[in-house]
């Protein structure tokens, strides 16, 4: 059983590297003989592992680091189909994983994931620590108890409690999140951007999605939707205006997502593959260009209006590669750039990264990872 002193070491090892006692004492305001014993402890239970002395002047200092074979998690995606199921350890690297196809049904899904994550626990050798529990991403709102779907559209779900019905299944704790909230918790945890207090990510799939750290915690909202720029009205003009899924028109995911774009394309003709339709852009084809400039447009407006609303250090765009390198990541760029109010000394980097669909698999095993290391959510 680990104390407040145990999580509070861990929680700077995990957010900052490798510290030494010394350290550990000073940005903790403990003394050295609580860090001493607190360290002994962790080192005990195999959780921290002493590095190579470092010698300067005075008694060498010996670094303390997380061991990424102290646990590892289960991270469940439902993001799409299939859904991806990935073992990870306590440094987010993924140990195995296996592709399940995603079932609506929920005592379907239940019985296959509650399979795979037997498969996967199976594969575990003793050097790479126990099973402590499971995450899991879907593409609709969570109740902040994490463990009820409130709705997925993509599944049909409705107020169906599958993080207690797993944890039950599997004996396993287990933590339910919004595939794009998932996505960002992950990259705070092991990413690039794990020491910013301020960035957000979207992701642009079939569907957009979209989640923001404001000084350093998760953002939330009223109601679980902050960030849901997918639903926000970008087309004002009725005339132009494309119904939405959600009921309402001239929603941004109505013109800047995978799946816009292919209707856009398949409704002039032209191939609905985003390599392709990029390509005959690039060779200079009216209608190709139109559509993917559109889009990315679009999508680099929305972009300016979080940047201005929210005053992001950075915002990681995920994108099919062809979109990246294309006309829609040009689109994108230019006008999120065109429509920001500029600071003096401050300014937001927009950062593309290809769409990888394990990345919410990872993000769902970080938020077991976050109990392990913090003792709650840490959100």
């Amino acid at each position: 059983m680990l104390s407040s002193g145990h999580y509070q070491i861990l929680s700077v090892l995990s957010r900052s590297g490798a510290k030494s006692r010394t350290e550990l004492a000073v940005e903790l305001g403990l003394s050295k003989a609580a860090i001493s014993a607190l360290v002994r402890d962790l080192l005990d239970q195999d959780i921290l592992s002493e590095q190579d002395p470092v010698y300067g002047a005075g008694r060498p200092s010996v670094p303390l680091v997380v061991r990424a074979n102290a646990a590892s998690f289960i991270g469940i995606s439902l993001q799409d189909d299939p859904a991806v199921v990935v073992l990870t350890d306590l440094h987010g690297t993924t140990l195995n994983r296996i592709e399940v196809p995603r079932l609506a049904d929920p005592e379907a899904c239940v019985a296959l994931l509650v399979k795979t994550i037997k498969t996967l626990r199976a594969s575990l050798g003793k050097e790479r620590g126990t099973l402590s529990g499971i995450g899991l991403a879907l593409p609709g709102f969570v109740a902040r108890d994490r463990q009820t779907c409130l709705a997925c559209t993509a599944l049909g779900w409705r107020n169906i409690k599958i993080g207690a019905t797993l944890a039950e299944r599997t004996g396993l704790p287990v933590w339910v999140e919004n595939d794009a909230k998932a996505l960002i918790l992950g990259e705070q945890l092991f990413g690039p951007l794990k020491g910013s207090p301020d960035f957000s990510m979207i992701f642009v799939s079939h569907g957009i999605g979209c989640a923001h750290i404001v000084n350093g915690r998760l953002l939330w909202g009223n109601a679980g939707g902050a960030g849901e720029i997918s639903h926000a009205p970008i087309t004002v003009d009725a005339q132009k205006a494309l119904p939405c899924r959600c009921g309402n028109r001239g929603c941004l995911e109505t013109v800047a997502s995978l799946l816009a774009i292919g209707n856009a394309a398949r409704q002039a003709g032209l191939p609905t593959n985003t390599r392709d339709l990029t390509r005959l852009a690039a060779e200079g084809h009216a209608d190709a260009l139109s559509i993917l400039h559109r889009a990315g447009s679009a999508m680099g407006i929305a972009t300016a209006q979080l940047i201005q609303m929210l005053d992001p250090s950075h915002v990681v765009v995920m994108l099919d590669p062809a979109l990246k390198e294309g006309v829609y990541g040009h689109a994108l760029q230019y006008e999120a750039e065109s429509h920001i109010l500029h600071r003096t000394n401050a300014h937001t980097m927009i950062n593309f990264r290809d769409f990888e669909p394990d990345s919410f698999a990872r993000g769902a095993a970080s938020l077991a990872a976050r109990y392990f290391i913090f003792g709650h959510g840490g959100v």
